[in-house]
Parts: C-alpha cells; sequence; structure tokens
C-alpha cells in the first residue's frame, strides 16, 4: 500500500538575481511526495507570477499556519541565512518538523532534517544529514531519459545557464562565440524563467521551448551550463558538458566537477575570458567525441538522477513524526 502524501508548504526564494532552482527543487520534490505544490516566496511580483505558470500554489505563511490549513512538514529552501532561520522559527513555534535543502554547506541551521546534494562544499562547514550528489534534488524521469537515450547530435550545443536576468544577454553572447568557432553548429539556448522578449539570435542559434530543456540535453553533442542545477541535470543526463560559474560560489562546483574530470571548468575572471575560454572548449569537444563521450559518462557516474527520490523517502518519515506527536531530530 503507498503511503498518503503528507501535506507539505515549500519556503522558498527565487527571481532574476537568485535565480529559480530553488522553486524548481521544490516542484520536483512536491511530484515526489505525490504533494500539492503550495511554496511561501520571498520573490518579486514578477518571479512569484513566474511560480504560479510553473504550477505553485503562492500563499502567505500566516494565511497557510491555522488549524485548517497548516502542513504536516515545511521544506525551507532560501539560501539566505537570516529568512531561512526565520521561517525554521515559524516552524517549530508551531510544533510542525521543518527539513533545510542547501547548497556547498552554505547555511548552518538547526533544522530536523538538512539536505546537501552538492559535489563539495565551502571548506570548514559541517555536513548535511543527506550530503552529496545521491541527494541531488533532480526530476527522476532524467535517470531515465538517460538510460532510454539513443545517442547525440555532435553538431548540436545546448547553452543552459539556469534561470535568472544573466541568462539571456549571456547566452546570446555564447551562441554568438560558439557560431564563430563552430560554424557548423547549431546552437540552442535555454532562456530561462525571466519575463520578457527574447533577443534575437544567429542564424544558426534557437531558443528551447518551454519543457523542452531536457530532450535537449539528453541527445545535444556538448552542453554549456552554469555552475548550478543545470550542471546537475546535465551530469544526470551524461551530456558532455563545459562550465561557466556565473557567481562566485558556484566556482567550488565547477571547480570539484572539473576535477573529477566530468566537465570542462571554462570560468574565468572577466565574463569576456569566460565566454572566449567555453567557445573554445566546446569547439574541441566537437572536434574529440572520444573526450567528450567519456566526460559524459563521468558526469553520469557521480549524478544518477535519483535523490530525490531517495530525499522523499526520508520526508515522508518526517512528516509522519507529527502524526505520532513527536517532532525529534530525524538524522
Amino acid at each position: 500500500m503507498t503511503a498518503a502524501a503528507p501535506s507539505v508548504l515549500f519556503c522558498a526564494a527565487a527571481g532574476p538575481r537568485v535565480g529559480f532552482g530553488h522553486l524548481v527543487r521544490g516542484a520536483v520534490l512536491a511530484r515526489a511526495l505525490g504533494a500539492v505544490p503550495r511554496v511561501v516566496l520571498r520573490a518579486s511580483a514578477d518571479a512569484a507570477r513566474a511560480a504560479v505558470a510553473m504550477g505553485w500554489t503562492v500563499e502567505r505563511l500566516s494565511s497557510v499556519l491555522t488549524s485548517a490549513n497548516e502542513p504536516a512538514l515545511m521544506v525551507v529552501d532560501d539560501p539566505c541565512a537570516h529568512h531561512a532561520a526565520r521561517w525554521i522559527r515559524r516552524a517549530r513555534q508551531r510544533g510542525i518538523p521543518v527539513a533545510v535543502v542547501r547548497d556547498l554547506g552554505l547555511l548552518n541551521l538547526r533544522a530536523d532534517l538538512t539536505i546537501d546534494g552538492s559535489i563539495t562544499m565551502r571548506p570548514g562547514s559541517a555536513p548535511a544529514d543527506l550530503q552529496g550528489p545521491d541527494f541531488a534534488i533532480l526530476d527522476p524521469s532524467l535517470a531515465d531519459r538517460r538510460a532510454a537515450a539513443a545517442g547525440r547530435d555532435g553538431s548540436r550545443i545546448v547553452v543552459a545557464l539556469g534561470g535568472g536576468a544573466y541568462v539571456r544577454a549571456m547566452g546570446v553572447e555564447l551562441a554568438d562565440a560558439i557560431a564563430r568557432r563552430a560554424p557548423n553548429a547549431v546552437v540552442e539556448v535555454a532562456p530561462g524563467f525571466v519575463a520578457g522578449r527574447l533577443p534575437a539570435l544567429g542564424p544558426r542559434g534557437r531558443w528551447i521551448p518551454a519543457g523542452r530543456l531536457h530532450a535537449s540535453l539528453a541527445t545535444a553533442g556538448v552542453a554549456v551550463v552554469a555552475g548550478g542545477l543545470t550542471l546537475y541535470e546535465a551530469c544526470a543526463l551524461a551530456a558532455p558538458s563545459v562550465a561557466v560559474a556565473v557567481t562566485p560560489a558556484q566556482r567550488l562546483t565547477t571547480r570539484a566537477f572539473a576535477d573529477a574530470g566530468a566537465i570542462v571548468d571554462a570560468s574565468a575572471p572577466s565574463r569576456a575570458r569566460t565566454i572566449s575560454r567555453a567557445a573554445a572548449a566546446v569547439a574541441r569537444l566537437i572536434a574529440a567525441p572520444a573526450e567528450a563521450a567519456a566526460l559524459g559518462h563521468a558526469g553520469g557516474a557521480i549524478v544518477d538522477g535519483r535523490g530525490a527520490i531517495r530525499v522523499a523517502d526520508r520526508l515522508r518519515q518526517l512528516g509522519a513524526t507529527r502524526l505520532a506527536g513527536g517532532c525529534d531530530h530525524a538524522a
């Protein structure tokens, strides 16, 4: 008999600067749990509209924490320690078990369960209860898609830099630079979640339609990704990948994957240099399919794509503690 889905409230940040990966992870967990996707959001009005378009019901915390609507479990995914701590405090005041999703060991907050699917951590950080890529929260269909993949088109390049404001301008620059280095390549660019008109791409460039990114990554010859969620998705799909860190914290991730032989790290101190290095790396991998395939294999060995299933199992256990009248630490 399948266990009943717990009533879960997600608390997350999203927007052009912080990106949309926190919302994406929450949506993956909600599906894995079979839960209604409800979120209290720290975001602008535009980001809240994007969340609704993604299928979220955006709630007010004061309205949810009532006897009728109170959740059995809260999941906090916000990189700001101040805001994350505030949500944890509100959960504890109501006796609600709370799980925290973090990256790179950057949050050290007391919760009933901590989850960090990062490949590495900031020096001096304490490991989470669930630590490492085995707990990277990704759509489980990625693993199935990888297993069913028929092959890769070496002339197709995917540029997927996440969902923030930098995606479109930098994506266009990367597409142009790749086209100059590899004039026969078709460059597909993921537009992210920020609203607004898409800028023009070159004659061999095209924007990836909504909902098609994973299909594109599964069959592309090479992917160019940032150092966040999309890097883990590309590895789960065994996509030969070139990574560019778009925030300082992402350098920890891109270096760790590169040290493991799973990607080419094209990150550089300047944006122009980063784009030049990324385009050169793409051209080299197009010309060296065996090297590209080895990168994809190494990435797939690190990230198997089943982390959300493992995390959801632990969240179900944690959510049941309230029904049993307890709220002890789950580790």
